[in-house]
């Protein structure tokens, strides 16, 4: 059920979520959030989400777990955050699997974990997430926290570049212009370096603004 597309207002949602009907309760939520024909009260989305969470509703849960993380609507807590979105990822959600991941490497609500920050990626791009299989082939190319192996680096960075991740892109070109995991072809190299700049990805404009100097230097 895609409650975000009801031809509901409000109030009516919410006679629709007094039967107990998770969906129901998270599209009140999603309206008070983003203000769907009312207005926008991140206090009262933050309500609706927390029970839409507690029976369950991964989508409600990841979104709970966002104003924790930012303090948007309730105060800022990263444990809370970091519960809630444990709850979502354990349940499939695969936006919140790719933010576990997240948080495992970044250190948000818990201690930098680079073994549990792979293992989450490795579940969300298992389920076709290209921004997981990104930073995976990040890990490869560094050797933490899995051995350096270029070659599985290209094909994570390969999947993810075909599929318009900017980072891979730019990766991609850097694995190209060096020969790691692949043959060395500075053609394919500027063509990947030249779509990462088209979406935005800044090291890669650098380069290209800079031509006469060496990339590590722009790092």
């Amino acid at each position: 059920m895609n409650v975000k597309n009801l031809n509901l207002n409000v109030e009516e949602l919410k006679i629709l979520a007094e039967n107990g009907q998770r969906d129901f309760i998270y599209g009140v939520g999603y309206y008070y959030e983003n203000g769907i024909r009312t207005s926008v009260d991140l206090a009262q989305a933050a309500v609706w989400y927390e029970k839409a969470a507690k029976k369950g509703q991964a989508e409600a849960a990841m979104h709970l777990a966002l104003m924790y993380f930012q303090g948007k609507g309730v105060e800022k807590d990263e444990r809370k955050g970091l519960r809630y979105m444990e709850q979502a990822a354990k349940d499939g959600n695969v936006n919140a699997q790719f933010n576990m991941g997240r948080c495992y490497e970044e250190g948000l609500g818990t201690k930098p974990d680079l073994s549990k920050a792979f293992d989450w990626y490795k579940k969300a791009a298992g389920q076709g997430d290209f921004r997981a299989m990104c930073c995976m082939g990040g890990f490869y190319l560094s050797g933490q926290p899995v051995p350096y192996d270029p070659t599985k680096a290209f094909q994570l960075f390969e999947k993810a570049a075909n599929a318009n991740i900017p980072a891979a892109q730019y990766n991609l070109s850097v694995l190209y212009r060096y020969g790691e995991g692949v043959e060395k072809d500075e053609e394919k190299a500027d063509f990947w370096r030249m779509k990462a700049a088209q979406n935005g990805f800044k090291l890669a404009i650098k380069e290209l603004e800079n031509p006469d100097k060496d990339p590590e230097e722009l790092a």
